[in-house]
């Protein structure tokens, strides 16, 4: 799995995935997220960046997609 994004692209880690009857749209852990190299900026308002990108380039999350 990776992340890719405008102008960048995360390097490539191995997850597990599950499939929830419960759940509609993706869910990460903490753990994997970190494996990503995704640091949070403002959780609420879907404001993220890389690590180690500069602190001043904030990404904003796309729009849910949802599986019925």
């Amino acid at each position: 799995m990776s992340v890719v994004a405008e102008e960048a692209e995360a390097p490539e880690v191995e997850a597990d995935v599950v499939i929830s009857p419960l759940a509609d749209e993706v869910l990460l852990s903490d753990k994997l997220i970190g494996e990503l190299g995704i640091a949070l900026e403002d959780v609420g308002r879907g404001l993220w960046r890389f690590r180690w990108e500069p602190r001043d380039k904030v990404r904003r999350s796309e729009p849910p997609k949802y599986w019925r």
